[in-house]
């Protein structure tokens, strides 16, 4: 049996880079995002566009590479789950998303879904950031509870369950105690211009209008 705990990177922060990217990752890219040197791992197709991945993961459907792989052995779980089953007793708190945004609708919703499932049961998971095909944080996830997030410009907070959110800081719209229902409209559209603290008691989105 593959031995993932082999290859724990160690580190706060770990980098995935899927199959949805228009150009391969760069050096000089992730040192703009203050990602220099962090590990990354290749989820399926995104063996085609990371930088020095420590490890491949995925059904083998797509690429080639010389880098160390595991491949699943059954299509009931999406490759972001496998890889996300098998790095669980690393050490990260933060991931950072490259290539998970733009294909298709329902890949793209399943990852969501995939995330705020592992904000649930994973211990010392912060936050994951979803990078567009611009490399500009797009998404971005935190476990329920209290979060100072720099926010600039019209964002929206969702929650994929139902919740309680407190918003305070440099944004247009404050809230205390505000009701949160799944996928509601009820926190889009705010504005923000610097620091803004968001509690929440559900993991919650941070989506920034495009």
């Amino acid at each position: 049996m593959f031995d993932w705990q082999s290859h724990d990177a160690g580190g706060d922060r770990l980098v995935l880079v899927g199959p949805v990217m228009v150009a391969p990752l760069l050096s000089g890219d992730l040192a703009r995002l203050g990602l220099a040197g962090v590990a990354q791992v290749a989820v399926d197709g995104g063996i085609e566009y990371a930088l020095k991945p420590v490890l491949w993961a995925g059904d083998g459907d797509s690429g080639t590479s010389g880098t160390p792989v595991v491949f699943k052995d059954s299509q009931d779980e999406t490759d972001l789950r496998f890889c996300l089953n098998g790095v669980r007793s690393w050490a990260w708190r933060e991931l950072h998303l490259f290539g998970f945004l733009g294909g298709r609708r329902d890949h793209e919703l399943a990852n969501f879904g995939e995330i705020h499932a592992e904000l649930k049961t994973r211990a010392h998971f912060t936050s994951a950031v979803f990078y567009d095909d611009k490399l500009e944080a797009a998404v971005r996830f935190f476990a329920a509870g209290a979060h100072r997030v720099n926010i600039s410009g019209v964002f929206s907070l969702l929650a994929l369950e139902t919740a309680v959110a407190d918003i305070s800081g440099d944004c247009d719209y404050a809230a205390a105690g505000a009701s949160l229902p799944l996928l509601s409209g009820r926190g889009i559209s705010n504005r923000g211009r610097g620091m803004v603290d968001i509690s929440c008691t559900a993991p919650f989105m941070v989506i920034a209008a495009v």
